[in-house]
């Protein structure tokens, strides 16, 4: 019974490490693409407006902003 513990523990352990280790850009560039997505589904009208309204920053650009608002 100890055994299964154990083995279960490393195996929550590892994949814990293993979800955490996908990076903050995977994330971002994720979201950008779901909500690119989303706005395709829409009717065409609402779909290029969706598009405009849409965050086209690049990863590298957010990052900066995104330092630059935590600096005292």
């Amino acid at each position: 019974m100890k055994t299964k513990q154990l083995i279960a523990f490393i195996f929550l352990t590892f994949f814990m490490l293993a979800v955490s280790g996908c990076t903050t850009q995977a994330w971002y560039e994720s979201v950008k693409q779901g909500a690119e997505n989303n706005c395709r589904k829409q009717p065409p009208s609402e779909s290029e407006r969706c598009q405009e309204n849409l965050n086209k920053k690049s990863y590298e650009e957010y990052e900066k902003e995104h330092s630059y608002k935590k600096s005292p």
